[in-house]
């Protein structure tokens, strides 16, 4: 599912990343929980579009 085009930058650095192999989902949940606790105005955003990152790892990820 692609995300919106208002995406704040912070996101899509720390999924593009994701998608290079430069970090792994551990570190994806690690730095969205690290960037909605600088930026509490990125918690909504997070929620409506990124509550798959708060899955443990019986899902299985790509």
């Amino acid at each position: 599912m692609p995300l919106p085009k208002n995406t704040p930058a912070i996101f899509d650095e720390i999924l593009a990343d994701y998608r290079h192999g430069t970090i792994d989902a551990d570190a994806v949940r690690e730095h969205i929980a690290d960037a909605t606790k600088a930026d509490a105005a990125l918690q909504k955003f997070k929620d409506e579009h990124l509550a798959w990152t708060d899955y443990d790892d019986s899902v299985q990820w790509l």
